[in-house]
């Protein structure tokens, strides 16, 4: 099958990672590679070049205040050169509006995974458009699903996003600290987890990019004890390394999380995850992988934690299979061929 895949073209594809979107593209892309697709990557120029990239810009205009004009620029481009190959299908993996719009007359199906909450221009593109015959729109989880309900003028397909298995084996094997990594801001609440862990007096190390520096600075940095550790902005090997010595991979998420891409990469790890009941989180686990918090604040975290320490490992990692990125892959091709 010959696929145009769209990305979100602001950040490159390619680690270490800003986001779980980057890292999803990422991920699907090279098991369309490996299950013997033909893709062609449509994503900012600095991605991984072993994606089959085609990019219209890098960084340039990136800080520019007329961004915007710029971007819509780059989807314009890449539509129309979409328009003058023979592709199978589009999968659109965007949260700009411009796809969708230009959806409705395409020749071939389009479809839509959903990554983002509804914002205001996806979500007026959608409500308008979503209706036409060769638009069709995919969610990660259940609970996603229902937010944008009200917005779609027909039934989405639930996929559950996977991981590569054998890039996350399991490999906890003598916990002594909490773990947590994602993008450093406020909506992901590391605070919280900094303050969970000192509650609990356990040490806590953490990952990812610091996206706002501000919060870094005046909600982490002054919480930090000696026993709490900044790795630093590491890709997804080095993640996975940390994970040996991790007794929970801890959520304290302040928005309604569409999936959670790390809470599957830590499992996998055979490390168990405790969180808030926000977005998906409570449909991504079961009693033997983690432990949902009753209530969204520090000593509910702080039970849950607690309560995850003790889960076996092997039964963490078996309920993160369901979660294949191979399985994940097949999924989307079995829709791809159906609306063929």
């Amino acid at each position: 099958m010959k696929i145009a895949v769209i990305a979100k073209t602001r950040l490159p594809v390619a680690e270490p990672f800003r986001g779980g979107l980057e890292a999803f593209t990422h991920a699907l892309c090279t098991e369309y590679i490996r299950q013997g697709h033909t893709i062609t990557l449509y994503a900012n120029t600095g991605s991984d070049p072993k994606l089959h990239i085609k990019g219209f810009y890098g960084d340039e205009h990136r800080e520019d205040k007329y961004y915007e004009i710029y971007e819509q620029d780059e989807y314009l481009s890449i539509l129309n050169d979409i328009e003058k190959n023979e592709f199978d299908v589009v999968h659109n993996n965007s949260t700009h509006e411009l796809p969708i719009l230009w959806g409705i007359k395409a020749s071939i199906p389009v479809i839509t995974t959903l990554h983002t909450p509804p914002i205001s221009k996806l979500k007026a593109a959608i409500k308008i458009c979503s209706s036409a015959q060769n638009l069709h729109f995919v969610m990660p989880s259940k609970t996603f699903e229902t937010t944008w309900r009200p917005y779609l003028n027909k039934d989405a397909k639930i996929i559950y996003n996977g991981v590569d298995l054998a890039k996350w084996p399991m490999i906890r094997n003598h916990p002594e600290y909490l773990f947590w990594f994602g993008r450093i801001v406020h909506a992901k609440g590391l605070d919280i987890v900094l303050d969970a862990a000192h509650e609990i007096n356990m040490p806590l190390k953490f990952a990812g990019p610091l996206d706002d520096k501000e919060y870094f600075n005046e909600h982490i940095t002054p919480r930090m004890s000696k026993n709490d550790t900044y790795l630093g902005h590491l890709n997804q090997f080095d993640i996975h390394t940390n994970m040996s010595g991790a007794a929970v991979a801890v959520s304290a998420v302040r928005w309604e999380e569409p999936f959670g891409l790390t809470n599957i990469e830590a499992m996998s790890s055979g490390v168990p995850v405790a969180g808030f009941n926000r977005g998906a989180f409570p449909e991504l686990i079961d009693t033997n992988s983690g432990v949902v918090a009753d209530q969204r604040n520090v000593i509910s975290l702080v039970k849950a934690i607690t309560h995850a320490i003790p889960l076996e490992s092997n039964k963490v990692r078996l309920h993160a299979e369901k979660f294949s990125l191979t399985t994940m892959v097949k999924q989307y091709i079995n829709y791809f061929e159906e609306l063929i």
